[in-house]
């Protein structure tokens, strides 16, 4: 028997809200088909479908392939940031936990395929140092120079720290790129062997 009673009127969405709703379901859906097809062998109709939607509202929030494919990367990005800023804020900061965190997101395939192989040849290598990975790296040595006594600020100049950020970021890059292109290379195996070898506990990937 019916109390009469109603609960509280449901909350409506606004036109925002849904906007920002469908938006973000198509950007999950492209990192999802990006990071698996590859850029070349993505169409957008494969991500409208991915997403569940027609492709007309692909088109409306991002344009073309090329502005949603940068997006992508961009996220993809912005979440290694993140995760590497959590590093830097905390009390028991170590290049160990960096270097872990770094094998953590590059085994995975998303990442690698739309990050280290396709944002190179299709965005080029020219925006590297205008990304959020690129500022947290600068982060990274700059914490490591406080760690170890400023020693680094004592031999190079600001422009050769730089420098040394790009050179670091690139031979990340370069070796997990390596990785990501070699589907049938022990990864694993690898990262153990020069895990231990930079005196790092491989406890956590054994």
């Amino acid at each position: 028997m019916s109390t009469g009673k109603k609960g509280p009127p449901l909350k409506r969405q606004t036109q925002a809200e849904r906007r920002e709703k469908t938006r973000e379901k198509v950007l999950i859906a492209a990192m999802a088909v990006f990071g698996e097809k590859g850029f070349a062998d993505t169409s957008l109709s494969d991500i409208a479908a991915e997403a569940g939607i027609t492709v007309t509202p692909v088109y409306h929030y991002f344009g073309n392939k090329l502005k949603l494919f940068n997006a992508v990367t961009e996220q993809y990005e912005a979440d290694l940031a993140q995760r590497m800023e959590a590093l830097v804020e905390a009390e028991n900061f170590s290049l160990a936990n960096v270097w872990e965190t770094f094998l953590e997101v590059f085994k995975e395939p998303g990442f690698s395929r739309v990050v280290l192989i396709d944002a190179t040849h299709v965005l080029g290598r020219e925006r590297w140092p205008e990304t959020s990975v690129f500022r947290i790296a600068q982060k990274i040595i700059s914490s490591t120079d406080h760690a170890i006594g400023g020693q680094l600020r004592n031999h190079f100049d600001d422009s050769e720290v730089d420098l040394l950020v790009r050179m670091l970021m690139g031979s990340l890059a370069e070796a997990a790129l390596a990785l990501a292109e070699a589907p049938d290379l022990d990864t694993k195996g690898l990262y153990l062997k020069i895990s231990a070898m930079l005196g790092f506990d491989v406890s956590a990937f054994s």
